[in-house]
């Protein structure tokens, strides 16, 4: 109907220009991240235009379903924690360099809200699909020495792969949930252009040295070759899928100095020294059990409530700053918890962070009674991924879109992927 062809290219369209756009001026300019939501902004003004013209045709859709309920109990929660917030202006925005205040999660749920809207969303993942394909060829050449974009002073050293997102950590976010959507094009569409999107992808995560994004994108891997195990000629794709891996892993790790396996050998090694609390255990993961631990510390003292959005480096600086110069060596400004569940709860409260989990089970519950495609993989990707990462208004967008697509409103809306 044309109400959801008009929804496919406004969300299409905000797929493939919002993860692209900045806006650099050097110096100590934001070129990321405002840029960003104040584009994400404007395309929420746009949807919702669009979603009052037609409000006559969302009467047919069963909207209020346990998804919306549990969407909404999310939202009911993270507004009560707003009356608790030690600093209510920082909570509603966001910090500076971030931005991800109360305000910008309301627009992640109303993406997420729209998005179930659509039924037919080849479209959509075929413009995301081109942004992967650019953000990829990008970062890699970010690696090679190549950036024709003026880098602001924080980033004029890098040699990671950031692309438009910001941060390497950030760029394994991104390439995380890519990978599972390559997959989705070599097997459902062309093979041979699918697999050298998979093969960017793949060696655009090798180039974040991202440890969390390589634990996401193999957990998503392995997921997307388990829903595709009935399609046809698996063997031979999964053949492929495996020399293109390896031939890249060993070009990539050849190449730069043993990088990738150090990187990755490390990961079982300082497991090894938090299960035995070794004396190094706090700087395991780059610091993240020393800024869990102390997380955990602070969500004990406030568990209902928690502090406020983006209030946690003033946490640090008035708690923990004799920690930081002991296990750290300097002072340093820890915006985020390094984990997204931790970092609701001590944002928001552990009753947001329940909720949060609960529309999270919901929808995942939901797209299990359905037929299962590539979503699927992708949601549970981007979820292992977070629990080393943070979320960002460069990304996590993208989270809440594909969120809603896994289960829209219409009872038969997922074609079958595989």
């Amino acid at each position: 109907m044309a109400f959801e062809k008009g929804l496919q290219k406004i969300y299409a369209a905000l797929c493939l220009i919002v993860p692209l756009f900045i806006w650099p001026m050097g110096g100590n300019s934001d070129h990321f991240y405002l840029p960003k939501l104040v584009l994400l902004a404007l395309f929420c003004l746009i949807l919702l235009v669009y979603l009052i013209y037609h409000r006559t045709e969302i009467r047919k859709f069963r909207v209020m379903d346990s998804i919306t309920m549990a969407s909404l109990a999310f939202l009911l929660m993270l507004t009560i924690s707003l009356f608790f917030a030690l600093d209510l202006k920082e909570s509603l925005l966001g910090r500076v360099y971030r931005y991800e205040g109360y305000l910008t999660i309301v627009l992640y749920l109303f993406l997420f809200w729209g998005s179930r809207f659509i039924r037919n969303d080849h479209w959509v993942l075929k413009m995301l699909l081109v942004n992967v394909v650019i953000q990829a060829i990008y970062g890699i050449a970010q690696t090679s020495g190549f950036d024709p974009v003026l880098r602001d002073d924080v980033r004029l050293g890098w040699q990671s792969a950031f692309g438009t997102l910001g941060n390497p950590n950030f760029y394994g976010s991104f390439m995380v949930m890519a990978l599972p959507l390559s997959l989705w094009y070599m097997f459902k569409h062309q093979l041979h252009i699918g697999a050298v999107i998979y093969a960017l992808v793949f060696y655009a995560l090798l180039a974040s040295m991202t440890r969390g994004a390589w634990l996401g994108a193999s957990v998503g891997l392995f997921v997307c070759l388990w829903l595709a195990r009935k399609s046809s000629s698996y063997l031979s794709k999964i053949s492929l899928i495996f020399v293109i891996s390896f031939t890249l892993l060993v070009q990539y790790n050849a190449s730069h100095q043993n990088q990738v396996v150090t990187q990755a050998l490390s990961i079982p090694k300082e497991a090894v020294e938090v299960f035995v609390q070794a004396e190094t255990a706090p700087q395991a993961g780059s610091y993240r059990i020393f800024i869990w631990t102390h997380v955990i510390e602070l969500i004990k003292a406030r568990p209902v409530t928690g502090y406020g959005f983006d209030y946690l480096p003033k946490l640090f600086f008035e708690y923990y700053q004799e920690d930081m110069q002991s296990v750290m060596g300097r002072l340093m400004t820890i915006d985020k918890a390094h984990n997204e569940y931790l970092n609701i709860a001590v944002s928001a409260g552990i009753p947001s962070l329940i909720a949060y989990l609960t529309l999270i089970f919901v929808v995942l519950m939901n797209s299990l009674s359905k037929e299962k495609n590539l979503l699927f993989a992708v949601i549970i990707a981007y979820l292992v991924q977070a629990f080393f990462n943070i979320s960002v208004v460069s990304v996590a967008f993208l989270f809440w879109i594909l969120l809603g697509r896994l289960v829209p409103y219409a009872s038969k809306a997922i074609s079958k992927t595989y």
